[in-house]
This record gives structure tokens, sequence and C-alpha cells, in this order.
């Protein structure tokens, strides 16, 4: 019976150490949410439009650009983004600060995943991929601009 009994307070400690360790890296993931990484941290990862929101609303460092051709922007574009064209973005050509976050956009999240992935390669240290492109965003109920006399041409 004591082989058992100290068998099972082992077996409750390592789960609750386990437990206490998950509700502490939870806890630091949320605090983080929104904070800029630290000087050497690189980031290259996907954010969906409601994250992507957040981050645009409570910070005055992200560079936020529109991937996609200017026909598909006239279509609806996410306001306060920035267009660019991603051939010359992709071979450098656009100076980009690598002080600040980026954020970039496409139609469904695919180019900009791929731009997002060469310049992380580049040596940016804060690059996000809007996921789901300006389609999740209006999916997910926020605003789009329109520019009505581009889509009469």
């Amino acid at each position: 019976m004591t082989g058992t009994v100290l068998k099972l307070l082992i077996t409750a400690a390592v789960v609750l150490f386990f437990c206490c360790t998950l509700q502490a890296q939870m806890i630091k993931n949320i605090t983080n949410d929104n904070q800029a990484p630290q000087a050497e941290e690189k980031v290259f990862r996907s954010i969906g439009p409601v994250e992507a929101l957040r981050m645009l609303q409570s910070r005055n460092d992200v560079l936020f650009l529109d991937v996609r051709t200017a026909k598909e922007r006239s279509y609806g574009a996410i306001p306060g983004s920035e267009l660019v064209s991603i051939y010359p973005l992709l071979k450098g050509d656009i100076p980009l600060p690598k002080d600040k976050a980026i954020l970039l956009v496409c139609a469904v999240g695919g180019r900009s995943y791929m731009a997002g992935q060469v310049l992380s390669g580049k040596g940016y240290r804060e690059v996000y991929n809007l996921s789901g492109g300006v389609k999740g965003w209006h999916k997910a109920g926020l605003p789009l601009t329109y520019d009505e006399a581009a889509v009469k041409k």
C-alpha cells in the first residue's frame, strides 16, 4: 500500500508540475501578444485578421504592405495598407526599415506569405503574414475601402 501511495504522489506531483508550466506559458503568451519582440528575436508568422487589427491599433511601428496588383486593390483594400509591387519588394529594390514590424497582405495569403519568408530571410526581424488575406479580413467583418474610380477602369 505504501508503494502505491508513493507512486500516486509522484504522479500527482509530475502532473501538477506540467500543468503549472503550461499555465505559465499561456500567461506569457497572452501578455506578450501585442508586444514587439526583443531586439535579438526574429519573428515570421501568419496572424489572423482580428490579431492583425489589434496589432495595428495598439502599435505605431507597423509597416502594412499590400502586395496585390493595383487592379486587385481597386476592388477593396484594408484601411492603412500601402500598395507595393511584389517583384521589386522581393528583389530588395524597395527600401524598408529593418527596425519596424512588417505586416504583409495579398488576396488570400499566399503571395504575402512567400514575400514574408523572403523578407525574414533577408534579416527583417519582425514579419507577419495576414492569414486569409483581404478575403479573410472581409469575411471577419472588418472594413475595406474602395476606390470607385479605379473599379470603373
